[in-house]
């Protein structure tokens, strides 16, 4: 009996908050200023398309000139008056400048912290190195960004949105840098949200689980790069398991409209990060379990996306990641030189773009 009370007052609760946040003010975006950093393509072109297309005048960041042409280009199409800037966040300089930048003579109202690296290997295959870069991309980089924008918020009551992931609250074996990164991004996150309380300024953690953004032809891979290839892009792309980035961005861009404070984006985290908090010795065992079927690394290097997905490939993997191969198509995942496209395929250009001044 206590347990049917239990589920009863759980459900009301549920409904409570539900109604709560359908009668939540919402936002109006037309005229206000928007910073995406990582946002030349993924889910970062998916917030720029979401955020222009409410009004908002966009700029986005990234590391690489060309890929941010063509993304403005995309957003021109769309009638979004978008600006670019190259930067690379883990360049604390290039980071305070860029933000400044951005916010011009008119300010900056919102500023997403989507920028990120995917390395998928087991953890002797894994380098110092790439935790450090990890840390600087997906840490130090957001910390830099708010830092730098939360005077221009705090100016304007505006609204800091961090992209974090499951990966900040479960960690999976074959992604230790990438999930160090983002649990510490997830206490950055949460962390501000308390402390900016008093200030004026609104921030939004987003938990986000797997997307089908096209981000595994973009991840790094290495110890057996085709076979992690494999279950990655397969993890990322069934409909089950993986969320459209379109609707993973509209989410995102209403979360902001309605003035929320934390947004997780798929049941399955949601379920991973309750499971977790209540029986983390079940979630540690089905890690473990997950661990022995992953590969073993082979001590090949570490290769792009675009080049294990060439090794790997095979009919019925294209069958199966058809949905996230399309998605590395709109969303500007492919280089112009991909081998699938032109035949003189070439990965993802990994050196420092400085900013132009």
């Amino acid at each position: 009996m206590r347990i049917v009370w239990t589920a009863v007052a759980g459900a009301a609760l549920a409904t409570a908050a539900y109604r709560a946040r359908k009668r939540r003010p919402v936002a109006d975006l037309r005229g206000r200023t928007v910073l995406v950093t990582g946002g030349s393509r993924g889910l970062g072109l998916l917030l720029a398309r979401g955020f222009g297309a409410a009004g908002c005048r966009v700029v986005i960041c990234a590391r690489d000139d060309d890929e941010l042409q063509r993304a403005l280009k995309d957003l021109s199409a769309r009638d979004i008056d978008a600006h670019g800037l190259v930067c690379d966040l883990r360049d604390p300089a290039e980071t305070a400048t860029m933000v400044e930048r951005a916010s011009g003579s008119g300010g900056l109202d919102i500023v997403v912290n989507n920028a990120g690296e995917i390395q998928v290997a087991p953890v002797d295959a894994t380098t110092r190195g790439a935790f450090e870069s990890a840390m600087g991309a997906m840490f130090w980089g957001p910390r830099d960004v708010a830092d730098a924008a939360l005077p221009h918020l705090r100016e304007r009551g505006g609204t800091l949105v961090n992209i974090t992931s499951i990966g900040g609250k479960v960690s999976p074996p074959h992604l230790l840098p990438y999930s160090c990164a983002k649990f510490a991004q997830v206490a950055l996150s949460e962390g501000l949200d308390a402390e900016l309380s008093k200030s004026g300024v609104r921030v939004l953690t987003v938990v986000p689980g797997l997307m089908r953004t096209g981000s595994h032809r973009r991840a790094v891979f290495s110890g057996a790069p085709a076979r992690e290839y494999t279950w990655f892009a397969l993890g990322a792309s069934l409909p089950l398991v993986s969320m459209s980035g379109e609707r993973a961005a509209s989410r995102i861009v209403e979360a902001v409209r309605c003035r929320q404070r934390y947004l997780v984006l798929h049941p399955l985290t949601r379920a991973a990060m309750a499971t977790h908090g209540a029986f983390p010795r079940l979630t540690l065992m089905g890690l473990r379990t997950m661990n022995r079927v992953l590969p073993e690394s082979a001590g090949e290097p570490a290769t792009s996306g675009l080049d294990a997905s060439a090794r790997a490939d095979n009919a019925l993997l294209r069958a199966l990641t058809r949905l996230n191969d399309r998605a590395s198509e709109r969303l500007n995942q492919f280089v112009p030189t991909d081998p699938r496209r032109d035949g003189e395929g070439r990965g993802p250009d990994v050196s420092r773009t400085r900013q132009r001044p």
